[in-house]
């Protein structure tokens, strides 16, 4: 299994909407590789050194995990896929309404996330980032040609048609509880209305690679999880996890004692007790896919910075995404928790979304975010 800390890939050609400024951005990416017999040819083998896949995967301020899982069994047959899977249905593209913003119907109703057009462009506007970070790569696991692949939580679904086109001999496969996903697909491509969290999937040694991203506070349970992941991939297989550190800080100036990002870390961290889902399993992914099995895990992380501040052209081009990309996901990703879970009223909220906004806005600061 390999873990790849903090991927972010926007292209740099590309300028963000001017309503949606540069933002810090920080994400985890984890590869495992899941290995039942003799190492595989695969570069994903329980033996290969993890070393040579990895390197030149990123800048100098990136820190790279990568893990491979070994199992005892060998049977390298694919089971039929059980898992619940629900067509869509009128009550599926019934969504709920909050507040003027829309979130899916289908299982758990916890998710934070809304499933408007305006939560669409911000998954897309996030998928542009991850892309310019890992420098037009869609994951860090060393697979050279994937054939069966499965995006957990595929949102926008912008992720799994890339990789389907990029690979068409592959059959890519992603789940969301949301049926947001375009109706014109590559023909590799199918989405299905799913929920990662329900205690089993139904599968087993199917998979080459498993891909996740900005799962952070939508998983009750990530050893769950990841051990439900450890037994869909094939042996030689690998998991790709990428989650941004919520932290937005500064290696260059003393961030003031009130500043209102610090204020949202502490705010969230009651929010991840009160809701039983951590908003912080960027620190914790390599260790936890270690505890489920996964062998050869490795992380990386990319040190982004949030805003134009940064001289170097590559850079300034990155914080200028991840600033729009914060800016424009400020609300997507307050929002709900604070009002359900820390009961807070719409004028609160608005000052708490408002004075983030200007933090990450500020130059002065010189912040940046782990990916």
């Amino acid at each position: 299994m390999e873990r790849d800390a903090d991927e972010v890939h926007a292209p740099a050609e590309t300028s963000p909407e001017s309503d949606a400024p540069a933002a810090p951005s920080t994400s985890s990416t984890i590869n495992d590789s899941h290995q039942q017999t003799p190492p595989p040819q695969s570069p994903a083998g329980h033996e290969k050194s993890s070393d040579e896949d990895t390197e030149d995967q990123g800048d100098g301020d990136n820190e790279t995990a990568t893990a491979s899982l070994h199992d005892d069994d060998s049977t390298l047959g694919e089971a039929d896929y059980h898992s619940e899977t629900a067509t869509l249905s009128s009550d599926i593209l019934r969504y709920r309404e909050e507040n003027g913003r829309t979130y899916h119907s289908y299982g758990s109703t916890e998710h934070w996330g809304p499933n408007d057009e305006q939560a669409m462009e911000q998954q897309d506007l996030s998928h542009h980032l991850w892309t310019l970070v890992l420098e037009d790569k869609f994951f860090l696991a060393p697979v050279t040609n994937p054939q069966k692949v499965l995006d957990l939580g595929t949102g926008t679904g912008i992720w799994a048609m890339d990789v389907a086109d990029r690979y068409p001999s592959a059959e890519v496969r992603g789940i969301d509880l949301s049926p947001i996903q375009p109706l014109w697909t590559p023909p590799n491509c199918r989405f299905e209305v799913d929920d990662y969290n329900i205690p089993d999937w139904g599968v087993e040694s199917r998979y080459d690679l498993i891909h996740s991203r900005e799962l952070l506070g939508s998983i009750p349970n990530w050893l769950s999880f990841l051990s439900k992941a450890f037994q869909a991939l094939k042996p030689g297989g690998w998991i790709d996890c990428a989650e941004p550190d919520i932290h937005v800080t500064s290696d260059h100036v003393q961030l003031p004692d009130d500043d209102p990002n610090q204020q949202w870390v502490k705010l969230f961290r009651e929010v991840s007790v009160r809701s039983g889902m951590t908003f912080e399993p960027a620190t914790q992914l390599k260790g936890w896919l270690e505890d489920v099995g996964f062998v050869n895990v490795t992380e990386k992380i990319y040190r982004v910075p949030v805003g134009i501040w940064p001289q170097d052209p590559k850079q300034r081009t990155l914080g200028l995404w991840n600033q729009a990309r914060l800016s424009k996901g400020m609300r997507d990703f307050t929002e709900r928790r604070m009002r359900n879970f820390m009961g807070w009223n719409d004028d609160e909220i608005d000052v708490l979304i408002a004075r983030s906004r200007a933090a990450v806005h500020n130059s002065n600061l010189c912040t940046q975010q782990n990916l």
